[in-house]
Formats: C-alpha cells, sequence, structure tokens
C-alpha cells in the first residue's frame, strides 16, 4: 500500500492558497498504468498540505494537449475533460464511505459522497463555496474552458479544501489523524491519461476501488 505524509502548516495567510511552501513539500506520483493501451505516459504530481482547518492540495500535470469543456459544478463528465482525481475516505477506515473529488484543468470542480459509484450524494453550491480553487489556465473567469494546442505543455491546479466542507457533504466530522485514498489522471481526447497513485489490479478500468486506497497520514 502507498503511503504519503501530509506536512501540517501553522501559519495561514489571508489568501489560503498561497499559505503552503510548496518548494518544501514532497510529491507524491500519479504513476501506475493498469490500463495502459498506448501514448505517452506524462507526468502527473500531487503536493499536500494541511493546517487545523483545511487541506491544501498542488497538482502539476504535464499535457502536450489540455482539454476542458465542462464549467458547471459536478457535471458528470468532468473525467472526460483533461481531469485529476482524489478520492478519499475521511472517516480513515479502509474500505468506507468515500469523497470523490474531481477537477478538470480550468478548476472546474465534481465533488461527490458514498458507500459506491451508486446513489452518490453531490456537494451543495454553498459547501462547494468555501472551497478555493485556482488554475494556471484559466486567466478567463467568464469562459473557462480549454482547446487543444500544440503549444501545450502543462497545467497546475491549487486547491484549498476546508474541513468542514467535507463535513457539511458527509454529514460526519473528519478524521485529523488519517485518511484512505487514491489519486487518479484521466480524461482528454488527445493521447488520454489513465494512471493511478495506489495501483487497481482489477481487468477493467474503474477508480470507485475503495479497497484499493492507499494510506494518507497528517503529520
Amino acid at each position: 500500500m502507498s503511503q504519503y505524509s501530509i506536512k501540517k502548516v501553522t501559519e495561514v495567510s489571508e489568501n489560503n492558497l498561497n499559505s503552503p511552501d510548496w518548494q518544501n513539500i514532497t510529491a507524491l506520483q500519479i504513476s501506475h498504468y493498469p490500463w495502459y493501451l498506448e501514448g505517452r505516459k506524462q507526468d502527473t504530481q500531487v503536493k499536500l498540505s494541511a493546517d487545523s482547518e483545511t487541506l491544501f492540495i498542488q497538482v502539476i500535470a504535464q499535457d502536450n494537449y489540455s482539454f476542458s469543456k465542462q464549467t458547471e459544478l459536478n457535471h458528470m463528465l468532468i473525467c472526460e475533460d483533461s481531469c485529476v482525481e482524489f478520492f478519499f475516505s475521511p472517516s480513515g477506515v479502509l474500505g468506507s464511505s468515500y469523497v470523490n473529488l474531481e477537477v478538470n484543468c480550468c478548476g472546474t470542480l465534481h465533488l461527490a459522497y458514498g458507500a459506491g459509484r451508486d446513489n452518490r450524494q453531490f456537494i451543495s453550491v454553498e459547501a462547494a463555496s468555501l472551497i478555493q480553487c485556482k488554475s494556471s489556465l484559466n486567466s478567463n473567469m467568464d469562459c473557462p474552458v480549454k482547446i487543444e494546442s500544440s503549444n501545450d505543455k502543462q497545467w497546475s491546479i491549487e486547491i484549498a479544501l476546508p474541513f468542514t466542507a467535507i463535513e457539511q457533504l458527509t454529514g460526519e466530522a473528519v478524521n485529523r489523524d488519517k485518511w484512505f485514498a487514491n489519486f487518479y489522471r484521466c480524461g482528454g481526447r488527445t493521447e488520454p491519461q489513465y494512471a493511478v497513485w495506489n495501483n487497481i489490479d482489477v481487468a477493467e478500468p474503474d477508480y470507485h476501488r475503495p479497497e484499493h486506497f492507499g494510506e494518507l497520514v497528517f503529520n
């Protein structure tokens, strides 16, 4: 089982997205390709940090053809855009109900909670408004879409995810010591990437596999 230590931060700036010193935080790599067929295996790294109230997430994804179409919160096809997904069980119990957080390269979010892929509870607009999300590609907030270009190199996302937003979604207190989780890269139309952090040993592509989560430890 993969394991990652979430570095604690103690000083938070007025803009939460600027608070972690990302240069001094170790990255995990989304580098397993259990359903690889063809194309270039492009690098995806994630860094995590936390204070007493918020989980901070930074994603840097190499992407030679970045694509983003969906602009609506909780749209079901965000996973078909150039996308990174973070599935996690905030109870700290392996195999328990989990949140799936999906974000495309322009910063549109999808969050839901449940015990499996069916009958999931989507985050409310009110709870989602507590989350800060910033994309390196989205300079025009009125039209957050991205068409592929031969000049594309990479994109990055920073998210400040308050524990209160998670608790509003799940109806339960989050565990402040340990979570179980997995990270996925997916979507895009040209050279789509289907990679995972903690390997999933099943025949067909399936991200809804909490039994294959790795471990996140809050240092």
